[in-house]
């Protein structure tokens, strides 16, 4: 994810440098600019063996006898990625007294990989870097807009005639390759109000001895600040705190305070769950066991929630004058309800399992299954295809009003929906996540298209009554054209430049985003269960997905391509 400020360029400048004050680093350039070291005296081996996340070992050496202040910075550089003992290599670098205080899970800067220093005094010098992501102590991964440089001082000291550094800011940096071996993502588990799904939240932690716990300790303080504006909700009573998880012949033991006692069995079950999906990213985990002051808590087994709600992974379209699921032989019709989709001459659909809202000239329908007549929900003009939520809820939105969305209940409810697009003064695509607990909107700022995710606020009876504050994601530059659900986690967007070039970009929400093979002629999106199944439809009409470095036709005269949810 990416943020912006909204003041300019000299307040985006500000916010890095103030950054820079709470996240430590160390880089040296040898001929006065270079990157983190990938060989040398920085050794790996294999893990397999050790606990937790751990993948490779990274064996930097400690301080060497007469080292100058150049040598000890670039020593404290390569040992920032061992997390190994708390970063112990990394603070045989620091003075005596400093080598407690620095705390190095305040925070990363990634650095884009081009970092140089300057000797500021016979006791000091600064490091320029160019952050292109952060991650902050809640382990939350953002990526950088601004290219400004930051500059990061560091004071050094000798003991007992040797240099060591005693004075760095907290935390560290990390080039993108290092980051990638040292870090791993993992997904924290919340429940949406009702309790019906799991909801990730992607959080970043090293891949060391302690990663069963940094993710439970995760957990337990909660989502993150824009999910936790009442989006998601947790089984656990506040105050709940963690020690040491022990990972043991595959079963993560988790010992929990003692206000779990007094939660009633469904409570714990809930608990039991969040905690068995959000340690399932650890690699050593098989198994979770809650115990109590050493005692184990008995939680018998409840039902399981859904964390990573499918749809059908094939296309759903409107080919040659019939809507249905497209197979390698024939299309596919819905049962009772394709041919009246067809009557309403559909120009978007968007399906669930409860209902289809069918958007067309003179507005959106409500189409269902039986003998039940399709229902004209929204007449008002220039309506974005629909989207859907788990509820049943249909919502809509003009695209030259991003403000005016309204989400349509079964009774035939209108509920206006309070959103804050930051500014925008248009919108290409609104849909809804498939837990309910999210909107992915594809806006227009000042021309320039910006990709935001939201959180859904629910009133008492679970109708959407707000939206919370919108974050920033990636998507690539020009005109803004589609934006979609991949999975739970993943969306993805399409842009094409004034040169006429398409651009997909692929962005798991808390993490990396990166781009997919580049199509022609691309003009909408729809998600399937992960990204080798993301259709894409083309202004000629033809179905691609994509396959190797490139973009493969599967179906021809596609009308259009419905969102299934």
């Amino acid at each position: 994810m990416s943020r912006r400020t909204g003041l300019g360029p000299l307040g985006r400048r500000t916010r890095l440098a103030a950054l820079a004050a709470v996240v430590a680093a160390t880089v040296i350039a040898l001929a006065g600019c270079t990157g983190i070291p990938d060989t040398g005296s920085v050794h790996s081996q294999p893990a397999s063996s050790a606990p937790d996340d751990i993948d490779v070992i990274l064996l930097p050496p400690g301080p060497v006898p007469d080292a100058n202040q150049t040598q000890i910075l670039n020593g404290f550089l390569q040992a920032a990625a061992s997390p190994q003992n708390d970063y112990a290599v990394a603070r045989s670098f620091l003075s005596k007294g400093f080598d407690k205080q620095w705390d190095p899970n305040a925070g990363v800067l990634i650095d884009a990989g081009q970092l140089s220093f300057t000797t500021v005094s016979d006791t000091a010098m600064s490091v320029s870097v160019t952050p292109q992501a952060e991650v902050d102590a809640s382990g939350e991964y953002v990526e950088n807009d601004s290219t400004a440089a930051v500059t990061i001082p560091f004071q050094f000291t000798q003991e007992d005639g040797q240099w060591r550094i005693n004075m760095a800011n907290p935390g560290i940096i990390l080039e993108q390759l290092r980051f990638n071996q040292v870090f791993a993502s993992h997904s924290l588990y919340f429940f949406d109000p009702s309790y019906t799904y799991l909801v990730p939240d992607v959080r970043w932690f090293p891949k060391d001895e302690t990663t069963s716990t940094r993710v439970v300790k995760a957990l337990l303080a909660g989502p993150t600040a824009w999910l936790g504006q009442g989006a998601v909700v947790t089984a656990f009573p506040d105050g709940t705190e963690t020690t040491a998880v022990v990972v043991d012949s595959g079963t993560a033991s988790v010992p929990l305070s003692s206000q779990v006692l007094s939660q009633p069995t469904q409570a714990l079950q809930r608990m039991q769950a969040q905690l068995d999906a959000t340690l399932s990213s650890v690699t050593s985990v098989a198994a979770v066991a809650v115990t109590v002051d050493q005692n184990p808590v008995a939680i018998p087994a409840g039902a399981t929630p859904d964390f990573a709600p499918r749809v059908d992974s094939r296309a759903l379209v409107d080919q040659a004058g019939a809507f249905g699921y497209l197979t390698s032989n024939a299309l596919v019709p819905i049962p009772s309800v394709s041919d009246k989709v067809q009557a309403l001459a559909p120009l978007s659909v968007t399906s669930s399992a409860r209902v289809l809202a069918v958007g067309t000239a003179e507005g959106v329908y409500v189409v269902q299954t039986g003998d039940n007549a399709p229902v004209l929900i929204d007449s008002r003009a220039g309506l974005l295809p629909p989207t859907l939520d788990p509820s049943g809820f249909v919502w809509t939105v003009p695209a030259g009003a991003p403000s005016a969305v309204q989400a349509y209940g079964s009774d035939g409810t209108v509920h206006p929906v309070a959103v804050n697009w930051d500014g925008g003064t248009g919108i290409v695509s609104m849909d809804v996540s498939r837990d309910g607990t999210r909107v992915l909107a594809l806006t227009v700022n000042d021309g320039m298209p910006r990709l935001v995710v939201a959180a859904v606020i629910r009133d008492a009876n679970g109708a959407p009554e707000r939206l919370g504050d919108p974050v920033t994601l990636a998507s690539g530059p020009g005109t803004p054209l589609d934006a979609t659900w991949v999975d739970a986690s993943n969306i993805a967007s399409l842009t094409v430049t004034a040169g006429g070039d398409d651009r997909v970009i692929v962005q798991e929400i808390g993490g990396m985003s990166s781009p997919l093979a580049v199509p022609t002629n691309g003009a909408t999106l729809a998600g399937s269960n992960d990204v080798t199944g993301l259709w894409l439809l083309t202004s000629a009409g033809e179905l691609q997905q994509q396959r190797g470095s490139g973009w493969q036709t599967t179906a021809k005269s596609v009308a259009f391509l419905a969102t299934q949810t």
